[in-house]
């Protein structure tokens, strides 16, 4: 198939970057017919303003959706990602803020963007950025719903307070919308949201390591497409389809192994549309095997027959232990539960490498590298820092540095065989 652009008509800094990325993607996958649902999902997410009226929004990804599903709202999330939308927020925030709040906050203030002014915003205050934003949304005059996050998992009664913060949520988007929150919305929407993030753990194990068909960039942005669809039944619905068309191509052919040492990539999640970072490390001659973030961790965050058992507010109070279980966001002191998770990934894959990405600002995920890197130690797997914010000016030194870490890579692969011959 001929390689085309999406759009060649957009000229100013987030069009420029937001297509540019979309149009790699897509020529890199041009093989994959049902990926173009999410290529085209996301640019009418941010191009198709006029048609978008969200009730509620959700700023980052910390929010528990199904509560806001069962309130009589599909959400609109709002999660960053671009350096283009930071420009909006220029006069709002201080310029070293972090990345990704700045977007969020260039976002909510785009010009002739989505009209937002009567929308309820959701905030978890994961961190110190979204209490600035919650308090200056609030100044402005905003509905503004704050979520208090437990940080530490170990008080006994951490799961009680959560669950009083998503029933305090639960009222102020049900007051939005008119719709009253019941035991049975609840169980559908709890059903509803498992079933995407079970068909979000099927699609990312499937095409673990394939890049024969889809490029890990590509597995990234249908994880991340989650956040940018019309409702989250829709993006199972596509996502089911496009799961099977590469189980199709994978029965189709033998696995073209790639040679590339295969790496983990953790620490800030990439968001689209700055995906400088996988472009990167697929051009070094590495493979992402797996990314471990609060994001994918989030899939994890499923319930069982028991969980949907019981009083509405029985319900809540499972959501809020499930959460408390898998959430990885920088709200915890400790985040056990992505520890855990790459303690068993590396035990069971193959990971040669660790690429630890830290935005400039976000220095909580420095407090994890140190635990992070004395674990790797013990199964003898290097970790590469690598801190970097939305600019594109380091994109060459980082390439180098990341040149050098897969050569590093390769080498001791190559040692590991001469020993074993």
């Amino acid at each position: 198939m001929e390689k085309k652009n999406i759009v060649s008509d957009k000229t100013d800094s987030f069009d420029k970057e937001y297509c540019e990325s979309l149009n790699k993607l897509y020529n890199d996958n041009i093989e994959l017919s049902e990926i173009k649902w999410f290529f085209n999902r996301a640019y009418d997410w941010a191009y198709e303003t006029e048609y978008q009226t969200p009730e509620v929004v959700l700023l980052g990804t910390a929010v528990p959706e199904e509560l806001v599903l069962a309130s009589g709202a599909e959400p609109y999330w709002i999660t960053g990602g671009s350096l283009g939308s930071t420009a909006w927020s220029d006069d709002l925030v201080p310029r070293d803020m972090d990345p990704v709040s700045r977007s969020i906050a260039g976002y909510i203030n785009r010009p002739e963007g989505t009209d937002l002014s009567d929308a309820l915003f959701v905030i978890p205050l994961v961190n110190d950025s979204m209490r600035k934003i919650a308090y200056d949304l609030k100044s402005d005059g905003r509905n503004v719903c704050l979520i208090d996050v437990p940080p530490d998992r170990r008080d006994k009664y951490a799961a009680v307070k959560y669950a009083a913060q998503l029933r305090a949520m639960c009222s102020a988007v049900s007051a939005k919308t008119g719709s009253r929150v019941t035991r049975s919305s609840v169980s559908a929407a709890m059903k509803v949201v498992s079933a995407a993030r079970s068909t979000m753990r099927r699609f990312l194990r499937i095409t673990s390591g394939r890049t024969d068909v889809i490029t890990d960039a590509a597995r990234l942005f249908v994880q991340n497409s989650y956040y940018m669809s019309p409702s989250v039944e829709v993006w199972t619905y596509h996502t089911e389809r496009l799961i099977s068309e590469i189980e199709y191509k994978l029965s189709d052919s033998k696995k073209r192994r790639s040679g590339h040492p295969a790496v983990m990539l953790s620490g800030s999640p990439v968001l689209f549309p700055n995906y400088k970072i996988p472009f990167l490390v697929s051009g070094s001659g590495l493979e992402i095997k797996e990314a471990v973030d609060y994001i994918s961790m989030k899939s994890f965050v499923t319930y069982s027959r028991r969980a949907l058992r019981g009083s509405r507010d029985r319900l809540i109070r499972n959501i809020a232990s499930e959460w408390l279980r898998y959430d990885s966001s920088p709200a915890f002191v400790k985040n056990e539960a992505m520890f855990d998770y790459i303690s068993w990934f590396v035990k069971n894959e193959r990971v040669e490498g660790v690429i630890y990405h830290v935005l400039k600002g976000q220095i909580e995920y420095d407090f994890e590298l140190e635990r992070l890197e004395t674990m790797l130690a013990e199964y003898d797997i290097p970790v590469f820092r690598l801190e970097t914010d939305y600019q594109y000016q380091d994109v060459e030194q980082l390439r180098i540095r990341m040149e050098a870490f897969s050569e590093m890579l390769t080498q001791r692969r190559y040692r590991e065989v001469k020993k074993a011959s």
